[in-house]
């Protein structure tokens, strides 16, 4: 809130403004607050009628605040998955979370932000903050953006390759950014996702994301993208909300044979088999 500044001799003793909540008015109609919020986003909601000023106009994830938690020792057993945000000159990020099945929560639980390194650094440090997975306990391959990967030239070495050469294989994150948008708001506001207040980029970055503000482009539309810039560990956490199913305890760990056939199905629920050049 801005401090305003009062001239003592404009002040009035017996005269106080408060912030106030919009329910602790007794004298409202029975569905004014249930009207009064129809079709207004979250933010808007929480800043308005429940005078929350954890909430600023346009941002992208305006429940992220509400996702913040302590640190602590992520047990052995919870499966982890571990996205990146290739950069340059801008920072290069390793986001890393692990998935607490048995409570359907996932926990981004370290970050590593670097920049101006070659690619064998960055390797290292991969590795270095992979230290605390158990072998098997990675629940896919990384994730980096799609966009450092196969173009239709295939004669042109990626930045895939180049990790390939020291045995990392990350796989490409979603595309769209509509649909990552809607997944990630959708498990912070399901309380799937929770973040260790260590990843201090992070937090900072999900605090400051927005839309531009509501002006009309050159074809007398308002944009609808968040402003692409200062997402670097975002981006990671998308991805990550992408790979995962909507409830992260229903991870699904299919087994296929050559033909595709699920090998973790009961034995009795299966097709019986047949020569697959007959099937």
């Amino acid at each position: 809130m801005d401090d305003i500044q009062i001239p003592d001799n404009s002040k009035d003793p017996s005269i106080a403004t408060h912030v106030a909540s919009t329910d602790v008015n007794a004298f409202l109609p029975p569905n004014f607050i249930t009207e009064l919020c129809k079709n207004k986003p979250a933010w808007w909601i929480n800043r308005y009628v429940f005078s929350s000023f954890n909430y600023a106009e346009g941002l992208v994830y305006p429940s992220a605040s509400a996702c913040f938690v302590p640190d602590f020792p992520i047990p052995k057993h919870w499966k982890r998955i571990i996205a990146a945000d290739y950069g340059l000159s801008d920072d290069f990020v390793y986001l890393f979370g692990a998935i607490d099945e048995a409570e359907g929560i996932v926990y981004i639980y370290k970050e590593l932000r670097t920049n101006n390194r070659n690619i064998e650094d960055l390797a290292k440090l991969y590795f270095d903050g992979s230290t605390d997975i158990p072998i098997g306990g990675m629940y896919c391959a990384p994730i980096m953006d799609p966009k450092s990967g196969w173009k239709r030239d295939y004669n042109k070495k990626t930045l895939y390759d180049h990790f390939l050469d020291f045995n990392i294989a990350f796989k490409p994150g979603h595309i769209s950014i509509d649909a990552r948008v809607y997944r990630l708001n959708t498990y912070f506001e399901s309380g799937r996702l929770l973040i260790h207040d260590c990843c201090s980029y992070l937090i900072e970055e999900l605090r400051d994301y927005k839309f531009p503000a509501k002006r009309l482009d050159s074809t007398n539309k308002a944009a609808d993208k968040p402003v692409d810039k200062n997402n670097h560990a975002i981006n990671p956490l998308e991805w990550i909300c992408m790979e995962l199913p909507h409830d992260p305890s229903k991870l699904y760990y299919g087994v296929y044979d050559q033909h595709g056939n699920d090998l973790t199905v009961e034995q009795e629920n299966r097709t019986p088999w047949i020569p697959h050049a007959l099937q």
